[in-house]
């Protein structure tokens, strides 16, 4: 079996081709009396495609890394308007998923981050920070994670610290291999 060779085509094709196979199914199976779910409830599987098509981008077509990110935010977003569609939670309740926002975009910061061959710093520093804001977000609204993880200063601190080490080593590393 022969992959097709990685090139600069976008995944766009693909995501919306997978998107027009699933509308087609959906539609011929409704046209045929199966009974299928109404559209308004399985219109988030369609960020989940395009989710899919963007691993698929990732993994044969582009190779850009910034697939890999994509593929995150596309599944992540997909997932949380699936818990809104079928009500594990609602839109009255909004505070309570506010924070998947920042944690779903640093994880798909970390995501291109690790697919990147090269090192990004400002990639891996985002990320971090979006998924600990998200972090923080969530133990404000829930105290059962609230009890079970440390306060935000210390959350905060912690992160300041790794981050501000980090850069100072990645500043000494540098000035040594140029000195």
């Amino acid at each position: 079996m022969t992959f097709p060779t990685p090139s600069k085509a976008s995944g766009l094709p693909l995501a919306i081709g997978l998107a027009a196979l699933t509308g087609g199914l959906w539609l011929f199976l409704n046209a045929m009396d199966v009974d299928v779910p109404p559209f308004k409830d399985l219109w988030p599987i369609l960020l989940i495609l395009a989710g899919c098509a963007s691993l698929v981008d990732l993994f044969f077509l582009s190779r850009r890394p910034t697939a890999a990110g994509w593929a995150v935010a596309w599944i992540g977003f997909g997932v949380l308007a699936f818990a809104l569609t079928y009500d594990f939670t609602s839109w009255g309740k909004i505070l309570d998923w506010l924070p998947s926002f920042p944690t779903i975009l640093g994880f798909a910061f970390l995501a291109t981050c690790v697919a990147e061959k090269r090192r990004r710093d400002h990639l891996a520093i985002s990320g971090g920070v979006l998924v600990a804001l998200g972090l923080v977000g969530f133990t404000a609204r829930f105290d059962w994670l609230r009890r079970s993880m440390p306060s935000a200063q210390v959350l905060w601190a912690g992160l300041l610290l790794l981050v501000g080490g980090y850069l100072v080593w990645r500043a000494l590393a540098q000035g040594r291999r140029q000195g």
